[in-house]
């Protein structure tokens, strides 16, 4: 029995069944230094038995999970709930029990059990205690895939309102345990808007985000190396913003933008943001200079989102045609295209291709992205214009490469807008930024891409306390995965800020 007091500090009371009996009795000794055992009495108690899943949250209820994530702990949300227990058989059976109406699985316990569960699907059933009264709900179901996620998250937390931007915080989770670090707080940084810390997929990483601000600039992150870049030329439209970097680290593809948020004239949608001219832009790292092309310039199309395919032989963008806005701004359609590049020369080609014809279907395609094995390409599709988060219809389509088949993913999307969205390393799965639950703030949910490609539904982030989600007043926008610690902090962000001079890119 855990004392009373442990009880109360861990709100949780644990213990592990093992069958067969006889497999129960050999392992008791060991069971016993890493696990708290007691009576089995409660589970024998009588119930009433419904016909219903646990209302439980976050929505945690038949979904596939990698095996290295955080634990789901999640809370009842139902009146008068004095206890209830959760039992998961697998191969085993494991049996929790919380003093609340909040579980929270102890972490070395719940990674044991991802270990010995990996590629299984585990029941879940929840029984509820309350004034006088139990009750047993149908179960869930929970398959631990085996193929793990990437170990960090990052996102930038962020006031769902253009008014509070100057209150921006980026920070880097760990998604094996509920740690997290601050990578930029723009507190300590004049109160600059910083934004899209992005990570390429290589053995090497590199890194970009922007700081903007008098003392700002795109700070690059490559082999150990801090730098500050002014990417604006004179004889280009303006700084680098949307973009990625290739597996090598030497080239980036960027957009250049004039980006103009404004409020909506229409009662039921909150704010529109538009580019009043936008082209594409090729960074070269390694000797500082920023090159184009006709095809990926001038006035009489908007250029948007480039990202690389996995062998960085082609460079995938959104592209429309120029049309005066915010007048227009509801008959503006991107379409996805490419363009060639040759990664061992870095010149780009001189035509682009129409890769999906968005318009026709009366749709607007934003984001790309590709998977690091090259077999598919995820994009937000809206109704219009190049700003998803801010449109409920958004949802993430998926484009087989191989076969130029796309699934809507109809089983992971939700209600309201699912974009900004970012790859694991191995390609199956990844993170988007969900304004599913209540339509306003954004937060990170994952989905897993089976072997055939089609997606399962997605599932929230966990957090250490399941309420979070219920208090919190901060959207996690831009949500990007990668798999080694990044190189910097927010005390290393703050110093090249402050005593950096910027390096000055030169046009080629």
């Amino acid at each position: 029995m855990i004392p009373a007091n442990i009880r109360s500090a861990f709100g949780l009371e644990l213990w592990f069944r093992r069958h067969p009996l006889t497999g129960m009795m050999r392992s008791l000794g060991r069971l016993l230094l890493s696990v708290c055992c007691f009576s089995c009495t409660n589970l024998s108690q009588s119930y009433e038995q419904l016909s219903e899943l646990p209302p439980v949250f976050p929505d945690y209820a038949d979904i596939t999970i990698p095996c290295n994530i955080a634990p789901l702990n999640f809370m009842l949300q139902m009146d008068d709930v004095r206890s209830f227990t959760v039992k998961i058989k697998g191969v085993q059976e494991y049996v929790f029990q919380a003093s609340s109406n909040t579980i929270r699985f102890p972490e070395k316990q719940w990674k044991q059990l991802l270990e010995k569960e990996k590629g299984n699907t585990l029941e879940v059933y929840v029984k509820a205690d309350g004034k006088g009264k139990s009750f047993g709900y149908l179960p869930f179901l929970w398959t631990v895939a085996k193929d793990s996620i990437d170990r960090y998250l990052s996102y930038r937390l962020i006031e769902p309102a253009y008014e509070v931007w100057n209150k921006i915080r980026i920070e880097e989770r760990d998604l094996q345990s509920f740690s997290t670090r601050v990578l930029g707080d723009n507190n300590i940084t004049d109160r600059a808007c910083m934004n899209c810390h992005t990570v390429n997929h290589a053995a090497l990483p590199a890194s970009f985000m922007h700081l903007r601000g008098k003392n700002g600039g795109t700070i690059y992150a490559f082999d150990g190396r801090l730098r500050k870049i002014n990417t604006k030329t004179p004889e280009t439209e303006g700084a680098a913003v949307y973009g990625e970097i290739a597996s090598d680290g030497r080239f980036g593809i960027f957009t250049t933008a004039e980006i103009v948020p404004i409020l909506h004239a229409l009662p039921d949608k909150h704010l529109e943001v538009y580019d009043s001219r936008s082209n594409l832009i090729l960074l070269d790292f390694e000797n500082n200079t920023v090159s184009d092309r006709p095809c990926i310039t001038g006035e009489d199309f908007q250029e948007t989102f480039p990202c690389f395919s996995a062998d960085n032989r082609t460079i995938y963008f959104c592209r429309a045609p120029h049309l005066p806005q915010p007048d227009s701004t509801l008959q503006v359609h991107y379409d996805l295209y490419s363009i060639a590049f040759d990664p061992s020369t870095g010149e780009l080609g001189d035509s682009v291709r129409l890769v999906f014809d968005a318009a026709a279907v009366g749709k607007s395609v934003s984001f790309p992205k590709c998977s690091p094995d090259g077999r598919f390409l995820l994009f937000a599709v809206s109704d219009y214009g190049t700003f998803p988060i801010w449109h409920v219809e958004t949802d993430l389509w998926l484009l087989n490469l191989e076969t130029g088949m796309i699934d809507k993913m109809e089983k992971t999307n939700g209600e309201n807008a699912d974009s900004y969205h970012s790859w694991s390393g191995n390609s199956r799965w990844f993170a988007f930024a969900s304004k599913r639950d209540d339509g306003l703030y954004g937060r990170p949910y994952f989905a897993y891409v089976n072997d055939d490609g089609s997606t399962t539904k997605a599932f929230v982030l966990p957090q250490k306390m399941p309420e979070f989600y219920l208090t919190t007043l901060k959207s996690f926008n831009i949500p990007e995965l990668y798999d080694l610690k990044e190189s910097y902090n927010a005390h290393d962000l703050r110093k090249i800020y402050k005593n950096t001079e910027t390096e000055n890119f030169k046009y080629k």
